[in-house]
């Protein structure tokens, strides 16, 4: 997973947000080809929609946003 700042990433999930990516079901049902659907969508940001399509799909939100996501799943 990259290594992104708290203001990339917020303003990225407000794009998915508003594309009506907005809850966990959606977002873990979202294709690739989605991410065609989100208006302005620069490839960074692309690649921060993935990797916290991942973090839900973990359950490593916090661990996401706080840029402390380890590689395999600590319980």
């Amino acid at each position: 997973m990259g290594n992104y700042s708290l203001t990339q990433i917020t303003k990225t999930l407000e794009k998915l947000f508003s594309a009506g990516f907005n809850s966990d079901k959606t977002i873990l049902a979202m294709k690739i080809e989605d991410l065609e659907k989100i208006p302005n969508l620069q490839s960074n940001e692309a690649l921060i929609i993935i990797d916290f399509k991942k973090a839900v799909k973990n359950k490593q939100v916090v661990a996401f946003l706080s840029g402390n996501n380890q590689k395999g799943s600590e319980k």
